[in-house]
């Protein structure tokens, strides 16, 4: 069953048990009607929320991204690449990475569902898989540049990370912009000798 109507089955079914959960609405003397049918609605649906989250297992997964460090020793790196929020990780020949797998249902709750990697240049990045498949080891291979996946194909979720492996040695050089300044803002003359 494709993954959107696996959900919306999952969905059905979580409304339907959360309804028979809270039971009929009960109207007091003296109470709004509409006031109390809302109240009934929101906790039915929040309650189906939480029954569905729970029928359908996994519905996010990240990548937690290890220390780079030495591919012989398993040292860290002197220095470790800033590359929080981006999802590129860059590495020499010579070193390795490992990324976990987090995966959570709609309420953020740790699942163990089995994840598949794979990566579009093998030759670039070398992968080694745990048994339990929850981490990848991503060893530097030729220099150039690969994508590493992670997926679960059943639930139609993945998520990627660009890996470049630079030669040993190699410098990098980041550009920073500064603040754009006007050309015209000089008047003729001033700060010239003539």
């Amino acid at each position: 069953m494709p993954p959107s109507d696996r959900a919306f089955e999952a969905r059905q079914t979580a409304l339907a048990a959360a309804v028979a959960f809270h039971g009929p609405v009960r109207l007091l003397p003296g109470v709004d009607r509409a006031t109390t049918v809302a109240a009934a609605e929101l906790a039915a649906r929040r309650t189906a929320a939480t029954f569905a989250a729970w029928l359908l297992g996994t519905t996010r997964i990240h990548l937690i991204r290890g220390l780079v460090v030495d591919e012989a020793t398993g040292v860290p790196s002197g220095t470790q690449p800033n590359q929080e929020g981006t999802d590129m990780t860059q590495l020499n020949t010579g070193q390795q990475v490992t990324f976990t797998a987090d995966t959570e249902d709609a309420s953020g709750y740790d699942t163990t569902e089995q994840v598949e990697w794979s990566t579009n240049e093998p030759t670039i990045a070398v992968l080694h898989v745990s048994e339990d498949t929850r981490s990848c080891r991503v060893v530097s291979g030729a220099p150039g540049s690969a994508v590493l996946k992670a997926s679960i194909p059943s639930l139609g979720l993945e998520v990627t990370e660009a890996i470049d492996v630079v030669p040993a040695g190699t410098a990098t050089i980041k550009l920073v912009a500064g603040p754009v300044e006007d050309e015209t803002s000089e008047t003729p003359g001033e700060g010239t000798n003539v």
